[in-house]
């Protein structure tokens, strides 16, 4: 599961970017604020790209992958399902 290792909100206040002026400049929707605001971290990689851009940072600075009992049983044991022969 992908994590905000920031407060998206705050980081893009104090470069003084509220919502209305992300509206306005077109820089991102009102949908993917609320997305920022909500911790919801299935915004495009485009977003994502923007989002580095103006905060000058890194994906990594933004965003991190801390892995869920989820995670284990729908995408991980897919592969340990597949026994793969490479012979």
């Amino acid at each position: 599961m992908l994590e905000y290792k920031i407060n998206v909100i705050e980081e893009l206040a104090k470069i003084g970017v509220n919502t209305t002026k992300a509206k306005n400049t077109g820089l991102f929707g009102q949908a993917t604020m609320q997305k920022f605001k909500k911790g919801d971290t299935t915004i495009s990689l485009d977003n994502l790209n923007r989002l580095c851009a103006v905060l000058e940072m890194q994906p990594r600075d933004i965003i991190k992958y801390v892995e869920t009992d989820s995670d284990r049983e729908k995408i991980i044991s897919k592969i340990s399902e597949k026994n793969i022969d490479i012979h």
